[in-house]
């Protein structure tokens, strides 16, 4: 983990070496002894070729002509070491010409003659004869014509195929350049605008080959990356999925490559392809733990292990393979085996770590719900605006109780109200989730008030809190004392619930006087599912002692956007409904605070399940569910929303007319999704399954909804679940009656016909005393005639 951290400032820092010469093997003899050679010649130095073309060979020799002068200039000033050109040798028709014409103008017949006589005199002096340099003398009268380039062609010495190109295509002169580093750019510079004339770098060449090459594999990178991409996408037919697996590929590249830049290792043409084989491996171990997970999740058998050990044994081949080669004194098998150990080390501690995480994250897993990439970045951005308006609320609470202590205790009220304000907005930031506020009997909360809420979110805040500014929060410790939320919840007047609501009683006896109403949650603690549980007596002692009415507050749909121990702000619709005020001194729900406990949990129970039936149409629980089989397989859940789509019309009824409470045995050879409907309908249901299809039976048992949001029991046989003592059995599988008759151990009160079920003889069961109550075309329910 250290390394993925220090990745991010190293990641950038590798540079790719383009000079090949540097990754040859030398020995510290050969090393020593190159260093002698080119301490005596020149040959460390840079060699440049400057080649001039032309479409006629006079023209180019004319050209050269002149580079030849410049090159003179320049090594005359020692701006190049030396430099080798026909130039010296072979010149331009035009150059010979201008030169034939000085000598002719200079040696005029007059100036001959003198030379003549003059050497011919002072000769005698030495014993020479008058003849002696006739051929001197001739060659001062001979008539000299330009040379041809062809004439030099008979000297073997000198190959003139090495410095002149002449083809179909023109002519080229080539000349070879000497120059040390310190004055490459200065010959550059001086050529670079010369016309027809080309500065040839050799390593310069090499190296931008190279550079190419790497930006070419590069490129191959990131097309195979898409067609991973694409083909995960096709295989998995999951967003989610493919970004899980894809994102740890993404991942191995970059913490490779910020290994490397942490040691320093460059890349080269050579270990560059080696990445591929990295990318490939890498893909290999994704796509290995990718189903090694969803095996897990669908089934819960735990497989990742047989999964994460087919890859630690290509780990060690590899390393066996490739890995030895570290030990290796040429460069090039060195860097070779470094990026390889590197990389396959990083894929592998990528797909152990990371992976699994970014699978239960998104996927989910048997104890929590699956979660798309919308629904992480909302939530991400809901809370994270709610911490820094939390955070800048508190600096102001710390800032104001430093100056003033028992600022605490005043009203605060342009604080409450910007809290408000606050806690409204992040509900109010997401599209996805609507929300509605029925105030039918008109509170305005002008006479303080005990606010009676139930709590399954931690939504139920905000929602509570946006209703007005004048409400007073009991919080728990780490809330009151949190550095982000801490001094706002002091200074809102939030009181901590662990000093005890007696000790409390002065303070908040203030508040109320001040025209503040108190929010509490008589559950206690939030409630992982929409059943409300037992009221507990503090909120009505309160109300009691203050003598304040009693307001209940019922708040649905947050257990849905925001369950309990989620993060995730799910898509789903917010309701609030204010019941009427309860007067402080109405007896009708007891006379006493503990009275009043029981009696308003029952009333609210009442109340808010009369919400959930006007709210929870045939459609609401759809999304939750398909959700819950979305992973399970294809063809799985292609079968669960094409049922879901088919029968919802059978399905909501059935809500209705089995109890809340009731114990229900049910024989199916669909994959659960009606059990968990009638679950997620009242969690008090307790339900005895037996699937016919015996991988069903294994997805439901390792379904989220079915650990956590309901009671239902998956048996392995009709004998087992028939045994079972139960209220209603319902019947969607073909099945013979005398088979049924003969395994019914338990009089049942009601029978549910669905779908194929419908068609059972009932001559049998109406001689057990059933008789049909209710039929249409979706089901027949019959119930038990007691005589």
């Amino acid at each position: 983990m250290l390394f993925s951290v220090i990745s991010i400032f190293t990641y950038n820092k590798v540079v790719f070496n383009k000079d090949i010469a540097k990754l040859n093997y030398e020995t510290e003899v050969l090393r020593d002894a190159r260093k002698r050679l080119e301490t005596l010649t020149d040959i460390s130095s840079k060699s440049i070729y400057l080649s001039t073309h032309g479409e006629d060979i006079q023209t180019v020799l004319t050209q050269n002509d002149s580079l030849y002068d410049e090159l003179k200039i320049l090594e005359e000033k020692k701006k190049i070491l030396s430099f080798s050109s026909v130039g010296g040798l072979i010149r331009a028709k035009k150059t010979q010409e201008e030169k034939i014409g000085r000598w002719n103008d200079f040696w005029t017949p007059s100036k001959i003659n003198t030379t003549k006589e003059n050497l011919i005199e002072s000769s005698k002096e030495f014993g020479f004869k008058p003849t002696t340099f006739s051929q001197f003398y001739d060659l001062l009268n001979d008539d000299f014509k330009p040379m041809e380039v062809t004439a030099f062609d008979s000297i073997k010495s000198f190959s003139l195929d090495d410095y002149i190109v002449n083809d179909e295509n023109g002519t080229t002169i080539t000349s070879l350049v000497k120059v040390d580093d310190d004055h490459i750019d200065t010959l550059r510079e001086r050529f670079e605008n010369s016309p027809n004339t080309l500065l040839i770098d050799r390593q310069q060449v090499n190296e931008t080959f190279l550079g190419n090459l790497k930006n070419d594999f590069n490129s191959l990178i990131g097309y195979s990356f898409l067609v991973v991409l694409f083909i995960l996408l096709l295989f998995y037919r999951s967003l989610s999925l493919t970004v899980i697996t894809s994102l740890p590929i993404f991942l191995t590249w970059f913490l490779n490559v910020g290994i490397m830049g942490l040691f320093h290792i460059e890349f080269n043409i050579f270990n560059i392809i080696i990445c591929s084989f990295i990318f490939g491996l890498g893909v290999d171990y994704s796509i290995f733990i990718t189903n090694g997970l969803l095996t897990e999740y669908r089934t819960g058998e735990k497989v990742l292990h047989t999964h994460k050990t087919s890859i630690l044994l290509s780990v060690i081949t590899t390393i066996a393979g490739v890995g030895v080669l570290i030990f290796a004194k040429h460069p090039v098998l060195y860097t070779i085996s470094t990026v390889s150990l590197i990389g396959i080390l990083s894929a592998a501690f990528v797909a152990f770590t990371l992976q699994p995480l970014l699978f239960k994250l998104f996927i989910g897993s048997a104890d929590k719900r699956p979660i798309s990439m919308r629904y992480f970045i909302h939530s991400v951005l809901s809370f994270g605006y709610f911490g820094m308006g939390g955070f800048l609320h508190s600096i102001y609470g710390v800032v104001k109780l430093k100056l003033s202590p028992k600022s605490r205790k005043n009203e605060n009220l342009g604080f409450h109200k910007s809290v408000s304000k606050l806690m409204g907005s992040v509900l109010y930031t997401n599209p996805f989730v609507s929300k509605e506020i029925r105030n039918t009997y008109n509170e305005t909360f002008e006479k303080p008030v005990m606010i009676i809420a139930n709590h399954t979110s931690f939504l139920d805040i905000l929602a509570i809190g946006m209703l007005h500014p004048k409400i007073i929060f009991m919080v728990n410790d780490w809330v009151y004392n949190s550095p982000v939320f801490g001094s706002a919840a002091k200074l809102a007047g939030a009181y901590p619930v662990s000093g005890g609501i007696e000790n409390g009683e002065a303070f908040l006896k203030e508040k109320v006087a001040q025209g503040f109403s108190i929010i509490a949650f008589p559950e206690g603690t939030r409630s992982s599912t929409n059943k409300i549980k037992r009221f507990h007596k503090g909120a009505f002692y309160l109300a009691q002692q203050f003598e304040l009415d009693i307001l209940p507050v019922l708040i649905h749909g947050n257990s849905e956007v925001l369950p309990k121990g989620s993060f995730i702000i799910r898509d789903g619709k917010i309701t609030i409904e204010l019941l009427p005020r309860i007067d402080a001194h109405d007896t009708q729900y007891g006379k006493n605070y503990s009275e009043r406990a029981k009696q308003l949990g029952a009333y609210f129970r009442s109340e808010f399940r009369r919400l959930r039936d006007e709210i929870e149409d045939e459609n609401y629980w759809d999304k939750a569910l398909r959700e819950n089989y979305r992973y399970k397989g294809d063809a799985i859940y292609k079968t669960v929303k094409l049922d879901l789509e088919t029968n919802r019309k059978t399905y909501y009824p059935l809500l209705q007319q089995i109890g809340k409470k009731s114990k229900i045995v049910h024989l199916s050879e669909d994959f659960g999704q009606l059990d968990l409907l009638l679950a997620l309908d009242s969690f008090d249901r307790k339900i005895t399954l037996s699937l016919a299809d015996k991988e069903a039976s294994v997805l439901l048992k390792n379904n989220f909804l079915t650990k956590h949001y309901s009671k239902i029991e998956v048996t392995n046989s009709l004998e087992k679940a028939l045994a079972t003592v139960a209220d209603v059995l319902i019947i969607d599988m073909k099945i013979e009656i005398a088979q049924l008759t003969n395994l019914m151990v338990n009089e049942f009160e009601t029978i549910i016909l669905l779908k194929e079920a419908r068609h059972i003889d009932l001559a049998t069961l109406k001689a057990l005393g059933f008789i049909t109550s209710e039929q249409n075309d979706n089901f027949r329910l019959l119930n038990k005639i007691r005589s």
